[in-house]
């Protein structure tokens, strides 16, 4: 399934979690089915998060686009350089 399709249909079911801080912690406590990171996204954040989501084996994709083209997708109004998938409602 397409990133851009799975970040939607979370979107509409109050499924995502947005934020590093808020990630991280949801990937340790294994409520995360995946993490999505932005084309732009720091290197020292992307190495601790992939690392992170590693350990609790929670997939990482890349996203094509930047920051600001994932907070479009996620229809708000500010940049998101990670983000995460929650497998129920958060």
């Amino acid at each position: 399934m397409d990133i851009s399709v799975k970040i939607k249909k979370a979107e509409t079911n109050g499924n995502l979690i947005i934020g590093l801080n808020s990630v991280m912690v949801a990937v340790r406590q294994g409520n995360l089915s995946d993490v999505i990171l932005s084309s732009n996204c720091p290197g020292n954040i992307r190495d601790d998060v992939t690392y992170t989501a590693k350990l609790s084996k929670v997939p990482v994709a890349d996203f094509d686009g930047d920051s600001s083209d994932l907070g479009e997708i996620c229809r708000k109004p500010f940049n998101i350089s990670v983000l995460g998938l929650s497998e129920k409602k958060a």
